[in-house]
């Protein structure tokens, strides 16, 4: 194996000598490469701040751009024992006197128990039928009673029968129950023998024993009496609905229904303070520093000024309230000071919200114009999957990839430089060894010549 060095016939350090001329060279381009990458990290970092910040405020104005969160109903009841209710925003404020006097429950027949359910019952068919609709299953001679209950319930066209098995004293007994409540959705089971008559002695129809019945709900609201094959009952009274829980003919439950102006304040309230601080948020991203000379990430980013001036022109923007006027926030109570912050005067609310809903819900909600409406749809052009900031952020990524195809390259050529004034450096030392073997010749020679004295 061969040995190299570097340096033995000049004395030079010529390893020492290669790396500071490199790195006298990589230094500054790496340094700028550092710089431009640390920026476009903290221009990631604040696009990525931007769109969490944009999506907490959707979530705020969702609220007021739906309808439904500016039309919210207030329901309470004397009791709770018998049903609770829902109201939406087309339910009517007033009270009402309601009596649950019967629930509605689903029919339940049961076979004759059978002592061995592990053995066949017998030979046929079992019909059964619903509001004019009906399926069979085949029963085969051998087939125990969890056979026949796998046949009903997996049967393709099964028209809403359950078969369960239940333990009894006498043994166990096949129970066909009605998926769904009501009088109407009543079973009609049919059993036919093809050989013998076992189906018939514990399907047939004087056989099976009602266990229970179907039966429908029963209410009375302000003495006005109700019957549904549900316990759900819609449309009693508009806008609300009824899950009935228990029954007492003697015990009335006061219902009352109001518009609930403090869970739409609540939202407006919401809205305010988001804005509030996602207008802060962008100020913070897009500031400059004149003490300290330094600007923010997204500093003059078209994006935040875009955002800034299209909420800030819908902030103060009047809305066409469908009957023949405008209304602005300030109408309703909200107002904007100095720096664009929205501030809420309560009491103007109040009123606004109890002598004119219509408009509110017109400001906020109204498709194409109202305010919380519009915002809620330019923010989506800019948080959705494909929208601006993520195509800032696509472009993000692909300036990283150029730095780091700029510090392979940067990394390729260092590597040659070192290599060349690796080679050129031990050029140069061979040169001067030579110079030195030959320089030591020549003293050597002289040295020898007759009459020639060394000095000591």
């Amino acid at each position: 194996m061969a040995l190299t060095a570097t340096g033995i016939g000049s004395g030079l350090d010529i390893t020492t000598i290669v790396k500071t001329l490199v790195d006298s060279e990589r230094t500054p381009k790496e340094t700028r490469l550092d710089s431009q990458e640390n920026k476009l990290d903290a221009k990631v970092s604040a696009i990525g701040s931007l769109k969490s910040a944009l999506t907490t405020f959707q979530d705020a104005v969702a609220k007021l751009s739906d309808p439904e969160a500016l039309n919210i109903r207030k329901v309470s009841q004397s009791s709770e024992d018998f049903f609770t209710v829902t109201a939406d925003k087309d339910a009517r404020a007033g009270s009402y006197n309601v009596v649950v006097e019967s629930l509605a429950s689903a029919q339940k027949l049961a076979s004759v128990a059978v002592s061995d359910d592990s053995s066949g019952v017998g030979e046929g068919s079992l019909s059964f039928a619903i509001q004019g609709k009906s399926f069979s299953v085949d029963v085969g001679a051998t087939d125990s009673l969890e056979d026949i209950a796998n046949s009903i319930n997996n049967a393709d066209d099964n028209v809403g029968v359950t078969a369960t098995i239940i333990n009894t004293d006498n043994g166990k007994r096949l129970v066909f129950a009605s998926d769904k409540t009501g009088t109407e959705n009543a079973i009609t089971v049919t059993a036919s023998d093809t050989s013998g008559t076992g189906l018939s002695s514990t399907f047939g129809s004087g056989q099976l024993e009602t266990i229970q019945a179907a039966a429908d709900s029963v209410i009375k609201i302000d003495g006005q009496t109700l019957t549904s094959s549900s316990n759900k009952i819609e449309g009693a009274i508009s806008g609300v609905t009824f899950e009935l829980t228990d029954a007492d003919v003697g015990k009335t439950t006061k219902l009352t229904i109001a518009q609930d102006d403090d869970a739409v304040k609540e939202n407006v309230q919401g809205f305010v303070d988001a804005y509030n601080t996602l207008m802060t948020k962008m100020d913070s991203l897009s500031s400059y520093n004149v003490s300290t000379n330094t600007s923010a990430a997204l500093q003059g980013d078209s994006i935040i000024r875009s955002l800034q001036s299209q909420l800030r022109s819908m902030v103060s923007s009047r809305v066409d309230d469908g009957q023949g006027g405008t209304t602005a926030l300030y109408d309703i109570g909200i107002s904007a000071d100095r720096q664009g912050r929205l501030t809420v005067d309560e009491s103007k609310l109040t009123e606004s919200l109890s002598s004119g809903m219509s408009k509110v819900g017109t400001l906020f909600a109204q498709k194409d114009t109202g305010i919380a409406a519009r915002m809620d749809t330019v923010i989506d052009g800019y948080v959705k999957s494909n929208g601006m900031i993520a195509s800032r952020q696509n472009s993000y990524t692909q300036e990283k990839d150029r730095i780091a195809d700029q510090r392979e390259a940067l990394d390729r050529r260092m590597e040659l430089l070192q290599a060349r004034l690796t080679k050129q450096y031990n050029a140069m030392d061979l040169v001067v060894s030579n110079l030195n073997s030959q320089g030591n010749s020549a003293l050597s020679a002289l040295n020898s010549l007759p009459g020639v004295v060394r000095k000591s």
